[in-house]
């Protein structure tokens, strides 16, 4: 891999963990490998219009697409990437003081993660390509059209430089596909046969899409019955305006749905099976035409090829290269919480007859351990400010491991 560019990345699935990768991206940032020149695509005498400028490929589900999409457009991991990470988990925190019912924290009845954190993405990305958003009269008005660049004062130029064909995938479920082939042969399997992808946009709006559709989990992350009933759930808890584009209400699976079904239509959406092969009836827009639902569920570890470094805060073995948490052995964890006495002797006496790790998919042998076990609840649920910069460290520190190991190691940018 001793390069002048990493070939590829895929950014796992990760809920509220997607912190972890803007620490993988702030890492791989400093030392020059995720850095990109807007005027290398541009044709001069000495060099062809064909020859491209030498870049590392994205690709990403769930958090992980929002993660690869704002680095393709230049989002600053810190505090940028940030923020969006912690946006969410304090609206997601907030339930328990604005709800006049128990709250489940993200998983809570009404709820919608995706209208939380769509805001400040469709944000951050804007900011990143130089553009400003309407103002809030504007959107409440609905005096303006998404479908335009002009909306947010972009370079048309600009946009196409930092989303050039091919270079951003996005994966996405085919809930058609999904749902024909439930259940899966076992409940952690991947099925690549639902699996699809969007690897070119027309604007901001396609990114922002495409990202919030690949995060959404029905009954999970976003609304899991028709928008009637899902609305006086939300009204019940008093968590129905989640979002800061100034309207209430869970809305972003409508707008996504629409605009993804416009992009399935010029065929921007790609993989699987052709639309012919479908049931024609499924074609109908039922729930807003939301037939895609979040890329980790057919394949939570995204890939080009076999080179493609995986990154993930899930630690286990990988057949790609990875960028993920190291295995520790049981007698270096260090349990804080548990009384050690009691519990820790009896998990001794149980793990050695457990195997370390279990075959997750193809790409991947995650590790049974209690590391995972933590990781997995702070995925779902949300976690103070402090433990998600601490997770944001660690996907740094992991960071520079890998890249020592490998020798890629480069001297800090400013």
């Amino acid at each position: 891999m001793a390069t002048s560019a990493l070939p590829s990345i895929g950014f796992s699935g990760a809920g509220f963990l997607g912190c972890y990768h803007v620490g993988v991206a702030a890492c791989l940032n400093r030392h020059g490998w995720l850095g990109f020149d807007d005027s290398a695509n541009q044709t001069t005498t000495t060099q062809p219009a064909t020859i491209k400028p030498l870049a590392t490929l994205l690709t990403g589900v769930s958090a992980g697409s929002m993660i690869a999409a704002a680095t393709a457009a230049g989002v600053a991991p810190e505090p940028d990437g940030m923020n969006v990470v912690l946006t969410a988990a304090r609206r997601t925190r907030e339930l328990s003081k604005k709800s006049r019912l128990p709250t489940f924290d993200a998983l809570t009845p009404g709820y919608s993660l995706i209208d939380a954190v769509e805001g400040s993405f469709r944000e951050a990305i804007v900011g990143a390509l130089g553009g400003t958003l309407p103002s809030q009269s504007q959107q409440q008005q609905c005096e303006y059209d998404r479908s335009l660049d002009s909306l947010y004062d972009i370079d048309p130029d600009l946009f196409q430089r930092r989303f050039p064909k091919g270079s951003l995938r996005i994966g996405l479920t085919d809930k058609r596909v999904l749902l024909s082939s439930f259940p899966p042969p076992s409940p952690l399997s991947s099925l690549p046969t639902a699996y699809r992808y969007v690897d070119s946009y027309r604007n901001v709006e396609d990114v922002v899409a495409a990202c919030m559709l690949s995060s959404y989990i029905p009954g999970v992350t976003g609304p899991l019955l028709q928008d009637n009933v899902s609305e006086k759930l939300a009204e019940a808890l008093n968590v129905g305006s989640n979002s800061n584009d100034g309207r209430s209400g869970n809305n972003t699976v409508k707008r996504a749905g629409q605009q993804l079904c416009e992009m399935t239509r010029l065929e921007m959406v790609k993989g699987g099976r052709s639309e012919s092969d479908l049931d024609a009836s499924s074609d109908e827009e039922e729930n807003h035409s939301t037939q895609y639902w979040d890329g980790g569920i057919a394949d939570v570890f995204p890939t080009f090829d076999e080179n493609t470094i995986i990154v993930s805060p899930i630690n286990g073995m990988y057949s790609n290269p990875a960028i993920c948490p190291a295995m520790q052995q049981f007698d270096e964890v260090e349990d804080r919480s548990l009384n050690k006495s009691s519990v820790r002797n009896l998990l001794r006496l149980y793990l050695p007859t457990l195997p370390a790790t279990f075959r997750h998919c193809s790409k991947s042998n995650l590790g049974l351990n209690m590391q995972n076990a933590s990781i997995a609840k702070e995925m779902i649920l949300s976690s103070e400010d402090e433990q998600l910069y601490h997770r944001f460290r660690e996907g740094y520190d992991d960071t520079t491991r890998f890249l020592d190991e490998k020798g890629l190691l480069r001297v800090f940018r400013g």
